[in-house]
């Protein structure tokens, strides 16, 4: 069985509410911090040992249905993620 430490980023950093303002300018709307779980394990080592903020930004929607056999991701947040991922990059 494998294990990773638990992770969690601090919505209220500086470089989060970029990526939230990134979002705001192209969706319309700035993005909404949840506390979802996942397991992408290398995120707290990564935080940890460079000791630096973790942004993770995702752009599927619910009923895009994450992992089942019916999954799909629409392009236009295909396009619309880019332009977003451009705007958080053009300011960091």
């Amino acid at each position: 069985m494998e294990k990773a430490r638990a992770f969690n980023s601090d919505p209220s950093h500086p470089i989060l509410q970029t990526a939230a303002d990134a979002y705001g300018k192209v969706y319309g709307t700035r993005a909404l911090f949840t506390k979802d779980g996942g397991s992408i394990p290398i995120m707290e080592s990564f935080a940890r040992v460079l000791e630096a903020p973790v942004v993770l930004m995702g752009f599927g929607l619910d009923d895009e249905n994450l992992h089942a056999p019916d999954e799909h991701f629409n392009l236009e947040n295909f396009d619309k993620g880019l332009l977003t991922i451009v705007e958080f990059l053009k300011t960091v």
